[in-house]
C-alpha cells in the first residue's frame, strides 16, 4: 500500500487540488512595521534590475542608451518608458532592501498593493516555524468591472525568488535568448526543474495558484527555513507572497490583463500548541519498513511449526486416531462394544474391538 497508493494518486487530477485554509481570514489586526516584519519590492516592464546594476541607466543619456557603450563596443538596450498602467514607486524596483534580517512574523497584518501591468509585487516575511500561516489574497481590477480578471499568485523563498527574478529581467530583455526559448522548455515537471537552467519552482513546489482572483492558502513550518552549504555560513530564507501579472513560461497561467491590479493581502498567524518533532516522521518509515521486511520470515515460521507439537492422550486427540478402547471405559459403561447383530456387514469372526 505504502508504494503503490502514490501510483494511482498521480494520474488523476482530481486528486490535486489548491490547498485551503482551515481559519477565517480575519483576527486582530497590527500595523506594518515596514523593512522591519514586512517588506515591499516589485519588478517592472520598464525597469532591468542587471542593467541598472552596470550603471547604464546612470551613466550614459538617452543617445547613448539607443546606441552602443562607446568604449566597450556593446549594445545597449534603450530604455522603455514608465506608463499610467505601472504606479508601483521607484524604490520598490530600484533601491529595496532584500538583504536585511526581519523579524519573526507572530502577528496578523494586512496590505493592499497595486501591481502593474506585467509586472511583480512581493511581499517578503519571515514566517515563524511555532505558528500556522494562513495567507489570503483577493484581487481586483483598479477603477475597471471584469469578470473573467485573474491572476497568479506564489509562495516563494529567497533563493526561489531570486532565480524567479533572473527569468523575469531575461524575458523582458531584448538581447536575451530566453525568448526563443522560453516556449520549447515551457511547464516541465517537477522533477527535471532543478536540471532546466530557465525553470523556477515555488515552495514545496506545492503553492502556486494560477488564474485565480481569489485564494486561501495555509502552511506549517518543520522548523526554521535554513541551509548551511559545505562551505560558508548558516544562510537564512525568507518567503516571498508574489503577485504575478505577467505571462510567465507555465502553461496556466494568466496572461497579463493590461490594468493595474489592485491586490488585498491578509496574514493571519496562529499559535501551535503541539509541534512533533523532525525525526518523528523518519521513525514512522522506517518502522514501516522494518515489518515490511520482517513480516514474511514470521509468517514462514509459524507456518512451519504449525502440526509438529507433540499431543498426549490426556489433552486430546492424537494426528490419527486410535481404534482401541480403553478396557477402564468399558467397565464403567463410558464405551459400549459392539454388537455384530447391530452392524450385519461385519463379520462374524471380528473380535468385538
Amino acid at each position: 500500500m505504502v508504494f503503490t497508493l502514490p501510483m494511482f494518486g498521480i494520474h488523476g487530477n482530481h486528486f490535486v487540488e489548491n490547498a485551503s485554509a482551515a481559519d477565517a481570514c480575519s483576527g486582530d489586526i497590527e500595523p506594518i512595521l515596514w523593512n522591519q516584519t514586512v517588506g515591499r519590492s516589485a519588478l517592472v516592464p520598464h525597469y532591468n534590475y542587471y542593467s541598472g546594476y552596470f550603471g547604464f541607466n546612470e551613466y550614459y543619456d538617452e543617445d547613448d542608451r539607443k546606441g552602443r557603450d562607446h568604449e566597450n563596443d556593446w549594445i545597449i538596450e534603450p530604455a522603455r518608458e514608465k506608463t499610467e498602467l505601472n504606479p508601483e514607486e521607484e524604490w520598490m524596483y530600484v533601491a529595496w532592501d532584500r538583504n536585511s534580517r526581519l523579524d519573526t512574523l507572530t502577528s496578523n497584518h494586512h496590505s493592499t498593493m497595486l501591481v502593474g501591468n506585467d509586472s511583480i509585487g512581493a511581499l517578503r516575511v519571515n514566517l515563524s516555524a511555532q505558528h500556522r500561516t494562513t495567507i489570503c489574497v483577493t484581487v481586483q481590477a483598479l477603477n475597471e468591472t471584469n469578470d473573467d480578471f485573474s491572476v497568479d499568485v506564489y509562495l516563494m523563498t529567497s533563493s526561489e525568488y531570486e532565480r524567479y527574478t533572473e527569468l523575469y529581467y531575461s524575458s523582458h530583455s531584448e538581447n536575451s535568448f530566453y525568448n526563443d526559448i522560453s516556449e520549447a522548455l515551457s511547464d516541465i515537471s517537477p522533477e527535471w526543474r532543478s536540471l532546466d537552467f530557465t525553470g523556477w519552482r515555488s515552495y514545496r513546489d506545492a503553492h502556486q495558484y494560477e488564474s485565480v482572483n481569489e485564494i486561501n492558502f495555509a502552511l506549517n513550518l518543520d522548523g526554521p527555513e535554513s541551509y548551511t552549504p559545505i562551505f560558508g555560513e548558516e544562510m537564512w530564507q525568507d518567503f516571498y507572497i508574489v503577485i504575478d501579472t505577467w505571462d510567465n513560461n507555465h502553461d496556466n497561467d494568466a496572461i497579463a490583463p493590461g490594468v493595474v491590479t489592485a491586490a488585498d493581502v491578509t496574514i493571519i498567524t496562529t499559535e501551535r500548541s503541539f509541534i512533533l518533532p523532525n525525526y518523528t516522521v523518519a521513525i514512522i518509515f522506517l518502522m514501516m519498513i522494518i515489518g515490511m521486511v520482517i513480516f514474511p520470515f514470521i509468517l514462514n515460521a509459524r507456518y512451519m511449526k504449525a502440526g509438529l507439537d507433540a499431543n498426549d492422550g490426556a489433552t486430546g486427540p492424537g494426528l490419527v486416531p486410535s481404534l482401541e478402547i480403553d478396557a477402564e471405559l468399558t467397565d464403567h459403561g463410558l464405551v459400549q462394544p459392539l454388537d455384530a447383530k447391530d452392524y450385519p456387514d461385519i463379520d462374524s469372526n471380528d473380535t468385538g474391538d
